[in-house]
């Protein structure tokens, strides 16, 4: 050691140099496969060996490696031939069953965490399953992620922004308009029956929105200077309900104006109109929207699309 430190040079003398250019080479085709020039080039720029080796050197490493377990191999190529692990004794592999015992994990996790944790597993286990090249975990993964279709770059951007609250505007390609840019003021990220929405206020009408991740192509604009005081816009809206259902449970917002022989008027004040046409369509054919007339005929335009998708069956 004391010899190493005055000169810093490794040297016959301190260890095995077969040894350690054995591991040197092992490390070095790890990487990516390598013809006999390449190794000697590694090692006469190597900071200790400093020297090229001749083909029976050459040989002398690779049987090394072979009597340990390593599998190397040498094929043709245009380069000339290229020397590759193939295999070797200390790979970390994940079984079948060890990548269901992964994504049983994921799915404890997706009931109980929040979006970004979900993604920080996930990008963990895809990280994993690539560097140790596992089909297993990954086709496990591709068939339990939320996050397909997703472009997680700007999902981990909305994220960001949303936490700190700032004012964004949004290329989004609504279903009824198509492409537009929406400005909202974001409130968090949040999963729905496997699906991402991002909830928070939008600009235009002064109301509690919610969009879907999937539908956002990018971030227009990043604005850090708004003003968290937005007084919301209420929306009434009036429905009738079959008041003989035993699965009517009327939340305490609502409020019945009318009762008669076998049904109820209710009225709900709301600032979020996606949520109400979430819970009026949960309502079935037991709730008739009364008013608004937009809304109404929201529901109406919904009720036709369903029944279009089933029109030939």
């Amino acid at each position: 050691m004391k010899e190493f430190l005055k000169s810093n040079t490794v040297t016959y003398n301190l260890m095995s140099f077969t040894g350690f250019k054995s591991l040197i080479l092992f490390s070095l085709l790890l990487e990516s496969p390598k013809t006999y020039e390449d190794i000697c080039e590694y090692f006469r720029n190597h900071e200790y060996i400093k020297e090229d080796i001749s083909m029976d050197t050459l040989r002398v490493y690779i049987t090394s490696l072979k009597r340990v377990g390593c599998e190397v191999t040498r094929t043709k190529s245009p380069r000339g031939g290229l020397y590759r692990i193939v295999s070797h004794p200390y790979e970390f592999k994940v079984s079948a069953e060890e990548a269901k015992a992964l994504v049983k994990i994921y799915r404890v996790i997706l009931g109980t965490s929040n979006v970004e944790d979900l993604l920080k597993y996930e990008n963990f286990l895809r990280k994993l399953a690539n560097h140790i090249n596992s089909a297993n975990l990954l086709d496990a993964l591709d068939n339990i992620s939320i996050f397909k279709n997703i472009n997680t770059d700007l999902l981990s951007d909305i994220i960001k922004y949303s936490n700190q609250k700032h004012t964004l505007t949004l290329s989004y390609n609504s279903p009824k308009s198509g492409l537009k840019e929406i400005k909202i003021i974001p409130n968090k990220v949040g999963l729905e029956q496997n699906k991402l929405y991002l909830y928070g206020i939008s600009m235009e009408y002064n109301q509690e929105t919610s969009l879907q991740i999937q539908r956002i192509k990018e971030i227009i604009d990043v604005d850090i200077e708004h003003s968290t005081e937005i007084k919301l816009n209420k929306i009434t809206v009036g429905y009738e309900l079959n008041s003989l259902s035993p699965n009517i449970k009327l939340d305490s917002e609502d409020k019945i104006v009318e009762i008669k022989d076998e049904s109820v008027i209710v009225e709900t004040q709301t600032t979020n109109l996606f949520m109400m046409k979430r819970k009026i369509l949960e309502y079935g054919p037991l709730c008739t929207v009364l008013y608004p007339e937009d809304f109404r005929n929201d529901i109406i335009r919904t009720l036709k699309n369903m029944r279009e998708g089933y029109k030939d069956e």
